[in-house]
Order: structure tokens, then C-alpha cells, then sequence
């Protein structure tokens, strides 16, 4: 079956009033306006919002703040519930019954697209007239109805009367969540599962065990703010900027200070992406800013590191190392990021692409921390020298045998 591109949002007034999910915002978005970038997200290319208790005025003014958020690319239809059924609009009701099945989600709902779309392309929703539902221990939240179930929307939500024909769809427990946020306490607790969830975009080793562990709680503070990701970018690169000044002083608690400082980047790291993330506000440009910033934190540490050693073991035993990780560091770059882009994207059907992902990332950080705490910042430079030479040959032969093959292949 092919995936719907209708939902359909019944949207009632919580206990606490509208405000609660049209202007409290969750991870810095309302959470009704959320709910539909998150759908948008999962492939949903047009809505229809029945809500009830909103008059014309209201309707029109929420309406108008999605529809100009430069985030919004769908079309959108807002109509009174009850009047929408009324026997004087039952032409207007006609022309947006729809041909296919539809989602049908209540509008006070948080969750993320990848559990949305999960759902939707389950094998196990594959009969156009079932009615699905997303497991859990309750009814509601998300469902798929066949096109029959639009009428009975007037009065009910679709599904309550066939609850126990309803087919649950089973996802994995771990990256499955929704909640309704009714009050102020389920929304703080949709915040926490947003948050959390979120881990599961990383896949670096430190990142997921440590970085994130403390990213998490500064990025909680961060989307309540109006600082946005690049913004976040570029204090990043402020920060590796101080850890390249500490290493260059050449003393032992300087390098200390450094090698924690480098530590903070890494965790920062996670922090503008979280955000971008959370706020649904990911741009390619300010994925090349952040790429650009890590690259430049790199380069400030490793000067930094060469001017302090130079300090304490001459110019020889700094310039060396640093002319090879130089060499092998600008060889790999060349090598992971061209021709096609992207980290590694050359290398994508070779094993040499788990490689990369394993080695080019921030997990070295941590081994600058000890190598800092130990006070032998000038053993770590040569093993960068080294090391990085060595991996740039290993590139370069993978690449030649990468291009080698898809010769003979075509």
C-alpha cells in the first residue's frame, strides 16, 4: 500500500485551554504547529484540521502563522468540525474526502517523523481497507484509516467503535514514542522523550555514551532560546579557538586546559545539531558550517599543539610531526570529502566506509585528553603525524581500487 499523503488533525481544546498546545512551545516549537512540520517531515503533503471550540478569527490567525512559516511547504485546510459536516458544506466536504487511506492524529500529539513514517511503511499495514493504529498500552495517538471512516469523523474520531478490529503496528520499543500533551506536566515530559530520542541520530562511540549525556541537558536550556544552530557554529569554534591558545602556552596545566576545552567542543558539537534537530530547522548550509567549524577546531588544536611543544622540545621535534599530520590530514580531507561531497561518500560501497566514519571523527578528542592529562602532548603529535599519514595511504589505495573496479564493472 502506498503511503498516505492526507492527515487528517482532530484538534480539541486540553483542559487548560488552546494555549496550551498553539502557543506553549515544546523543544522551542508549539506543539500543534510541530505536530505538523513533524507529519510534513514523514511525507504527509497536505492537511486537513477539524478543530472544535475556535472561532473563524482564531482559525485564521493560526492558520496564517503556519502557512508563512518558511518551514511549511504543504497545503493546508482548517474548518470547524462540526460546521464542516453540516448539510449546507457537504459539496466542500466531498471535494476533500479522500481516494486513499488517511492518517488521523489527534492534534495535541508529539512525536518525531522517523516513528511516523515507520508506521506508515510498516509491511504489516498493507490492506487498504484495515484500520491501524501505532502499539501501545492505549487507544488513540496515530492512526490509518481506509477512505470509508472519513464520514463518521463528524461525530467520532474514525476508530472508536471498531477499537477492537483496530490492527496495532509493533515498532521497536526504543525508538518508538508519542505522548498528548494535556497539561503542563505532559508537556515537560514530551520535551524529556524528544530529547532523548534525539540520541539516535548519533553513531560515533562518544558521542552516544558520553558526549550526548551532558549535550542533552545544555541543549534543553539552549532551544528555549533564540539562538540559532549556526550561531551555536560559530561559538563552537570560538571555544576550539581557546583550546588551540591553551595548548600553545607549552606548560602542563595550559595543556590541561586545552585538552578539556577540546573535550567541550566535542560536546558543543552535538549542541547545534540537537537544536537545529529539535527546532526542525536543518539547513545544508548550516551542515557545511558545521563542518567547516569542526575542520577549523581541528586546525587551531593541532597548531596550538606544535607551538607549545616547540616551546618545550624545540622546533624540530614540533614542525616534523606537524609537517606529516599536515600533509596526511589535508590528503585525507581531500580524499573523504571529493569528488562527491559528504563524509566518505566515495567510499560508501566499500568497506573502507565504516573505516572512516569510525576514524574521522571526534572520538580522538578523548585520546588528546589523556595524552593532555599525562602531560606527553608531543608523544600525541607524533602519532597524529603518523597516524594520519598512514590512513591517508590507506585512502589512497582504497580509492584507486574503488575506481578500478567500477572501471571493470561498466
Amino acid at each position: 500500500m502506498n503511503s498516505p499523503h492526507l492527515a487528517i488533525i482532530l484538534l480539541s481544546p486540553p483542559d487548560n485551554g488552546y494555549p496550551l498546545i498553539l502557543e506553549n512551545k515544546v523543544a522551542g516549537v508549539p506543539v500543534f504547529k510541530r505536530l505538523i512540520l513533524t507529519l510534513q517531515r514523514a511525507g504527509i503533503k497536505e492537511f486537513l484540521v477539524l478543530s472544535q471550540q475556535l472561532d473563524e478569527r482564531e482559525i485564521k490567525v493560526h492558520r496564517k502563522d503556519i502557512e508563512k512559516d518558511s518551514r511549511f511547504k504543504s497545503l493546508l485546510h482548517w474548518h470547524d468540525r462540526t460546521e464542516f459536516f453540516e448539510e449546507n458544506n457537504k459539496e466542500r466536504a466531498n471535494s476533500l474526502t479522500p481516494s486513499q487511506p488517511f492518517l488521523l492524529v489527534n492534534g495535541n500529539l508529539v512525536t518525531h517523523q522517523k516513528v511516523v513514517k515507520r508506521f506508515m511503511e510498516s509491511e504489516d499495514n498493507n490492506n487498504p481497507a484495515g484500520i491501524f493504529c501505532l502499539a501501545l498500552d492505549k487507544p488513540g495517538g496515530l492512526y490509518l484509516l481506509p477512505p470509508t471512516k472519513f464520514s463518521t469523523l463528524s461525530h467520532r474520531n474514525g476508530a472508536e467503535e471498531d477499537e477492537d478490529k483496530v490492527e496495532r503496528i509493533a515498532l521497536p520499543a526504543d525508538t518508538n514514542f508519542y505522548i498528548e500533551v494535556r497539561d503542563n506536566a505532559s508537556a515537560l515530559e514530551a520535551e524529556k522523550k524528544l530529547l532523548r530520542y534525539n540520541k539516535h541520530h548519533y553513531h560515533q562511540f562518544m558521542d552516544i555514551w558520553v558526549n550526548s549525556l551532558f549535550s542533552r541537558h545544555i541543549s534543553a536550556a539552549l532551544v528555549k532560546t533564540p539562538l540559532t544552530p549556526n550561531v551555536l557554529s560559530l561559538f563552537g569554534l570560538f571555544i576550539g579557538f581557546l583550546s588551540g591558545w591553551c595548548f600553545a602556552q607549552g606548560d602542563y596545566l595550559s595543556g590541561l586546559a586545552g585538552g578539556i576545552l577540546l573535550v567541550l567542543t566535542a560536546i558543543w558539537d552535538c549542541c547545534d545539531g540537537d537544536v537545529a534537530r529539535l527546532k526542525l530547522i536543518e539547513s545544508d548550509f548550516g551542515e557545511k558550517l558545521d563542518t567547516i567549524c569542526d575542520n577549523l577546531v581541528n586546525v587551531f588544536a593541532f597548531t596550538g599543539m606544535m607551538l607549545g611543544v616547540s616551546q618545550t622540545h624545540g622546533w624540530v621535534q614540533a614542525l616534523t610531526p606537524f609537517t606529516m599530520l599536515a600533509v596526511g590530514g589535508g590528503m585525507i580531507f581531500a580524499f573523504i570529502y571529493f569528488p562527491e561531497g559528504g563524509k566518505g561518500n566515495f567510499f560508501r560501497h566499500s568497506e573502507m566506509y565504516d573505516v572512516i566514519q569510525t576514524l574521522a571523527s571526534r572520538n580522538f578528542i578523548y585520546v588528546i585528553l589523556l595524552f593532555s592529562i599525562g602531560g606527553h602532548l608531543n608523544w600525541f603529535l607524533w602519532l597524529a603525524g603518523v597516524g594520519s599519514l598512514t590512513f591517508a595511504l590507506a585512502l589512497f589505495l582504497a580509492r584507486r581500487q574503488t575506481i578500478k573496479t567500477a572501471v571493470s564493472d561498466s
